[in-house]
């Protein structure tokens, strides 16, 4: 069902247009991704259709290949992607779900990195995210007990999971906090993390109790796609900042503590 509706939006080339001109707007008015030269092109309404999308044309290829640069750049390229993602979900709460490497294309010429297809962009609840941004933040500090009640609290879980179930849940958290639970650098080429997130899938599959919030297909499939990225480059850089900083300024409205300033 998820699948249906995301290939009925990612067909409507109107709100794919609504929905560049939107990032480029998130892009283009935060200091750190247009110092990194994170750019969206301009749509050419005049050309566009509900059938067909025109762009300025972007230079440059696949960002993948990336991988042949030095690790000085690599690490860069990484940790923007990352601090993109993030601010996505939890600062715009508009996230362009869709991981494929082609949606990046590198100019080696002038270090930009181009930002192409918006079809697949979603919006996300204010709720879903501080729950979510919860769940994260206890996933990085390896606090169990705030990731399980969290996950309760956001609908990942109904309180009445076997063991195996929850052990299963707890790993699988801790394991995409990893790159954030120290402050310094994380070698995601020697990682192994994506395929580690992928272990508890026949535990899931066999005793959950209760899907997941919708949300979370296309959330997991983006954050897996960065990560992937990120291993692909050899990124070794630190994360634990980016987090920090999105936690710290992150306005809570779920009623509990905000989770760095509870003291």
């Amino acid at each position: 069902d998820v699948g249906r509706k995301e290939l009925t939006v990612e067909c409507d080339y109107v709100q794919e247009m609504n929905n560049q001109k939107r990032m480029k707007a998130y892009i283009e008015n935060d200091p750190e991704l247009t110092k990194a030269r994170f750019l969206v092109p301009n749509v050419i309404e005049d050309l566009s259709t509900a059938e067909v999308l025109t762009t300025e044309y972007c230079p440059g290829g696949t960002i993948d290949k990336v991988m042949f640069l030095d690790q000085d750049e690599r690490n860069r390229i990484a940790r923007n992607i990352l601090r993109l993602t993030m601010k996505e979900l939890f600062v715009w709460r508009f996230m362009q779900t869709d991981p494929n490497w082609g949606n990046f294309l590198y100019d080696v010429g002038t270090g930009s990195t181009y930002l192409i297809d918006f079809g697949s962009t979603l919006e996300y609840d204010k709720s879903f995210v501080d729950g979510y941004l919860r769940i994260v933040w206890a996933s990085a500090n390896r606090d169990g007990a705030t990731l399980m009640s969290q996950s309760r609290i956001t609908g990942f879980l109904t309180g009445k999971e076997n063991g195996i179930m929850l052990e299963a849940h707890k790993m699988s958290g801790f394991t995409m906090g990893e790159p954030f639970a120290s402050a310094g650098t994380y070698n995601f080429g020697e990682s192994g993390i994506t395929g580690r997130m992928s272990e508890h899938g026949s535990a899931f599959l066999q005793h959950r109790l209760t899907p997941p919030p919708e949300e979370v297909y296309t959330l997991h499939r983006k954050l897996v796609g960065a990560f992937n990225l990120c291993i692909k480059l050899g990124a070794k850089i630190k994360c634990r900042d980016l987090l920090e900083e999105i936690v710290e300024d992150h306005v809570f409205e779920d009623g509990q503590d905000h989770p760095l300033k509870s003291n």
